[in-house]
């Protein structure tokens, strides 16, 4: 076999340096540069409603991708292949769907109900509420998801130069989010948008070059293909020979240890420990690179055990607790082993080792963005309806094209590693990788800033919602009702420094627990908000307490089934979720009458709609 070369992320190079600076300056220039076309709080959040089609589609796509676009996605194609590919289906689908259903209908209905300028601001137009429940439930579920998935982006952009350029991670967490708040914090909107648009464009023309530029080191389609399955044989081969292995030797250690456990002799026990360790070393050379991490640590788990208690004194004396972890190694070998016995790559299928639930969870991210606030607040501020049809073309375009060169980046990435014998450890890391090796430093830095740009679009767009849910659903609305605009625009600002602070005090401990929640975030955001915007869209019997309960619902029934029920039923918590707080929605509805006026403002949305004048 050919001696592999190991092919790790590089460090910081000046050209690299003076290309993040000069991205840096240019997005707080833009940020300057609205500031003085900012004058109220309709324009700081949500451009005045103008704006055109192309901003308008490509700050909802650079908005809504993250990090997970140019890191995630390539990853996951690179260990799997097109298996993971659903996902990326789902969210095209989703995305289509959501600007064709929900667009037009939500930039009409914000504007000629009572000017709704937030989400919960149209809750509580669209549903008549007086009481003020609706935008508060919804207000806080906005500000507590909003502030631990801001805090989640600071994380990723800080991890990511941290682990690249090897910058301390305080130092990366406060300049990334030193430009982020200086641009949203004096720009607004407008500022977040147009940083948006030409994030956008750097990502796409990025995912379009480097595919391109690794096809034509590899060779060609026809090489790439056989360099792929080349690379799907060493695995498959390697599994094979590692399964016949724990079969045969593996399996006879493990019976010799549990008969001596049961007899209670723990020197016998000691001694087939010792076996055990050295045929697992054995396995180590049967291994590639993708698989023998899980049986290093394998290896240390055993020596671990063997190293404590390798003196008889120390054996005797803790004979239950040395059985008792014995007993644990020995489930974790099998589990571990078991699941490597059914491991087996095809880069090239969409169906290889999946199942239709997971098809199905995988499809369903779609449903997350009808209740995205950051995406669809991008609806409600579209210059006018007759820009959608166009926005969406756009937008989706957009969205395909950065999808597909993601994923080719994984897919060719396996290519160009087994063609050049190369070898490195963070599967997620390969776009890093590849800009790096196959770009002078000046490019390498263009593209690199297409990462911070992902990160940078996602963050901005969710700080000025939650800065918006701040100062018009708290301060605003409930808090000082006769505010003027220009206090009222003190304290959207001050809201975005209240916010990012919170945030960034949360992402100075970059392993806090707290930010497990954020996997939830997508998911309640889609079943709560999600359900309730498309009812109240297209349902006009649509109740006040329909709304509230099935917000309600989604969420509850999201954060219940990710904790209790997905091993009973191992489906996204996004389709239970959705599909509940639809029926909650519709059963309250009909158990009450409708409120006076909401039916009046509905029949004025489809007036207008089909009136055409907005």
């Amino acid at each position: 076999m050919p001696t592999t070369t190991s092919l790790e992320v590089q460090g910081l190079s000046f050209p690299i340096f003076a290309t993040f600076g000069l991205y840096a300056l240019v997005m707080i220039a833009i940020g300057f540069y609205f500031w003085k076309q900012t004058k109220n709080p309709e324009q700081f959040f949500l451009g005045g409603r103008n704006m055109g089609p192309a901003v308008s589609a490509l700050s909802a796509g650079a908005s809504d991708m993250s990090s997970w676009l140019l890191m995630g996605l390539p990853g996951a194609l690179y260990i799997a292949g097109l298996l993971n590919a659903w996902i990326a289906i789902g969210l095209s689908i989703g995305a289509f769907i959501n600007w064709i259903l929900v667009a037009k209908r939500l930039r009409i209905y914000t504007e000629v109900v009572d000017n709704s300028i937030t989400i919960p601001d149209y809750f509580e137009t669209r549903f008549s509420d007086d009481t003020h429940i609706l935008r508060l439930i919804s207000a806080l579920v906005i500000l507590v998801f909003f502030v631990f998935y801001i805090s989640s982006g600071l994380i990723a952009g800080a991890k990511l130069f941290e682990q690249t350029f090897h910058i301390d991670y305080s130092i990366a967490l406060i300049v990334g989010a030193s430009i982020i708040v200086v641009y949203t914090f004096f720009g607004g909107y407008l500022a977040v948008c147009w940083t948006d648009l030409l994030q956008g464009l750097l990502m796409m023309i990025a995912l379009i070059c480097v595919p391109l530029v690794m096809l034509y080191h590899i060779g060609g389609i026809n090489e790439a293909k056989t360099y792929i399955q080349e690379a799907d044989s060493e695995f498959n081969s390697s599994i094979t020979a590692i399964t016949a292995y724990t079969n045969d030797t593996i399996a006879l250690n493990i019976r010799d240890i549990k008969e001596t456990i049961n007899n209670n002799n723990t020197s016998k026990t000691l001694e087939h420990l010792e076996s055990l360790s050295h045929s697992i070393s054995e396995l180590q050379t049967m291994a590639i690179q993708e698989t023998e991490k899980d049986i290093d640590l394998l290896l240390q788990q055993t020596h671990a055990i063997l190293d404590k208690y390798k003196s008889l004194e120390s054996l005797q004396s803790k004979q239950a607790d040395f059985l008792r972890e014995t007993r644990a190694l020995l489930s974790n070998i099998e589990q571990t082993l078991q699941a490597k016995s059914k491991e087996y790559k095809d880069h090239f299928s969409f169906f290889n080792g999946v199942t239709w639930i997971s098809i199905i969870s995988a499809l369903a991210w779609g449903l997350g963005y009808f209740g995205q606030p950051h995406i669809i607040v991008r609806f409600m501020s579209i210059r006018s309806t007759k820009d959608i049809p166009k926005a969406t073309f756009i937008g989706i375009s957009w969205m395909v094209i950065s999808l597909i060169g993601a994923c080719l980046v994984g897919i060719l990435g396996v290519a160009y590693i087994t063609k050049f014998h190369l070898s490195f450890n963070d599967p997620e890391t390969i776009f890093i990788v590849m800009s790096q090796t196959l770009f002078n430093p000046w490019l390498t830095g263009i593209f690199l800033s297409a990462l911070l740009a992902a990160i940078m679009s996602t963050a901005s767009s969710q700080l000025l919602v939650s800065a918006s849910t701040v100062a018009e659903d708290f301060y605003k609305k409930i808090l000082k009702t006769n505010a003027t605009q220009k206090q009222v625009m003190f304290f959207s600002r001050a809201s975005v420094l209240v916010v990012s602070f919170v945030a960034f005090f949360i992402s100075t401990d970059k392993n806090s627990s707290i930010l497990s929640i954020v996997a939830y975030a997508w998911a309640g955001f889609g079943a709560s908000f999600g359900s309730v915007i498309l009812f109240s869209l297209f349902w006009r019997r649509m109740t006040r307490m329909g709304a509230i309960v099935g917000m309600l619902t989604g969420a509850i029934v999201v954060v219940l089934h990710k904790n209790f029920f997905y091993e009973y039923f191992p489906i996204y918590e996004i389709v239970p979720g959705f599909i509940c707080a639809s029926i909650a929605i519709i059963l309250i509805s009909l158990l009450q009458p409708v409120r006076p006026g909401t039916k009046a403002a509905f029949d004025k949305m489809i007036h207008e709609m089909k009136a055409g004048n907005i």
